[in-house]
């Protein structure tokens, strides 16, 4: 596992960094192109800063790529 302290992020400001809403970002999740999020309690989840800044970082690169 990696060292690397992360805030949790819930979907609103995942939400807000990625420029996505809600049911895109459950579509991607399905499809495994977007990072899983914590369940944090029963009714509340969470992603990992460093996994959300690295996901859009890929995203990136697969644009300077093409």
């Amino acid at each position: 596992m990696n060292n690397q302290v992360s805030r949790i992020l819930r979907v609103r400001e995942v939400c807000a960094r990625t420029g996505l809403c809600r049911v895109t970002i459950h579509t991607l999740r399905r499809n495994n192109d977007f990072p899983e999020p914590l369940k944090l309690s029963p009714g509340a989840v969470g992603w990992l800063e460093h996994e959300i800044n690295d996901w859009i970082a890929r995203r990136a690169s697969e644009r300077s790529a093409a």
